[in-house]
């Protein structure tokens, strides 16, 4: 096994940047880069690193406000995914005007991501499931052969994902959570967008808001 999930922590608000990283075949997917990008850029310059996508877990401002800055740095330029759902979220700013950040907005993606979606990087499954909730088009990618879970804003270490921006959804975020999360199994490894790793097993016995 070659492919191995690091995780950056970057920005004020402390959002975790995944990089998804194969050493034999020197790729790299970014998820989610926020502010500080260039702490990402040096990472995959050290490794000497080909990043060929840049996928989004959802279109809020802080999960996308490197992406400007790593596609005028990197010497090809990655495709960029995100689900179709969160594109207008995105394009206006990605919540960014609530609290008076400006910030720029990466464009159109290059394609869109769909709920089942298979993403192949090498010989290794990325799955896409759609998780909404914190907005309409959360999405998880679930890595089977390290079984890690990229998750976004859609659950925490004993925490969730707000539900009270622009389209937001408490029921659907539970639903999201049960149907999305809960059923990876139990060992897997969930990287939140913000705060400390955790597990399937952890929050489906300690998780506060969810747990029993």
């Amino acid at each position: 096994m070659t492919v191995n999930v690091f995780v950056i922590s970057t920005g004020m608000m402390g959002n975790n940047v995944s990089i998804v990283m194969d050493a034999d075949r020197k790729e790299a997917i970014i998820v989610d880069p926020s502010y500080e990008p260039e702490i990402v850029l040096d990472f995959i310059e050290h490794h000497d690193l080909k990043v060929t996508n840049i996928l989004l877990t959802h279109g809020h401002f802080d999960h996308f406000a490197g992406v400007h800055y790593l596609v005028s740095k990197l010497p090809e330029k990655p495709d960029l995914g995100l689900h179709r759902d969160d594109l207008d979220l995105m394009m206006d700013g990605g919540g960014s005007k609530n609290f008076h950040i400006p910030v720029l907005p990466p464009g159109n993606p290059d394609f869109f991501l769909e709920d089942k979606q298979e993403l192949m990087f090498g010989d290794t499954l990325i799955q896409v499931r759609l998780a909404p909730g914190h907005t309409p088009g959360s999405v998880i990618f679930y890595i089977p052969e390290v079984k890690t879970a990229i998750c976004g804003d859609v659950i925490f270490r004993h925490g969730i994902g707000r539900t009270d921006l622009e389209g937001g959804s408490e029921s659907a975020l539970f639903s999201s959570i049960r149907e999305q999360v809960f059923t990876l199994p139990k060992e897997t490894r969930l990287i939140p967008g913000h705060g400390e790793e955790t597990t399937v097993l952890e929050e489906m016995t300690n998780n506060p808001y969810i747990a029993g």
